[in-house]
């Protein structure tokens, strides 16, 4: 349930934002998926597919919000690649997970997580 309403939250607050290319992305949000990652990390670990299949398909959601912003930001097309790579990430760890492959999946989170530091090199406000 938690996990449903940060979700909802992440959603309702960069619907306020997206429609101005100018904004930064929220914080809120970014914490969100920074947890999520961290879930998903311990979640493959403990070989749980279910609770990674769930932490995935979220992070998928809140990376295609992430893709939309910066898209609509137009000077960011780094931010853009990096956003797609990262659902292609967490689409492979759906994958991986639904067959029970975890050292797939292992091996996407871990590619995921550094495509998120690398996008943060960028753009991650300090």
């Amino acid at each position: 349930m938690h996990k449903a309403f940060a979700f909802l939250a992440a959603t309702l607050m960069l619907a306020g934002t997206v429609s101005s290319a100018t904004l930064e992305l929220g914080m809120e949000l970014m914490q969100t998926i920074e947890d999520l990652n961290k879930s998903l990390s311990s979640n493959i670990a403990l070989r749980d597919a279910r609770a990674t299949l769930a932490d995935a398909k979220e992070l998928d959601g809140l990376f295609t919000q992430v893709e939309a912003h910066f898209i609509a930001r137009g000077d960011a097309a780094n931010a853009v690649e990096l956003s797609k790579k990262s659902r292609t990430l967490t689409q492979a760890i759906i994958q991986s997970a639904g067959s029970s492959d975890f050292e797939a999946a292992t091996n996407a989170a871990t590619d995921l997580s550094r495509t998120c530091r690398t996008c943060h090199t960028f753009y991650k406000k300090e």
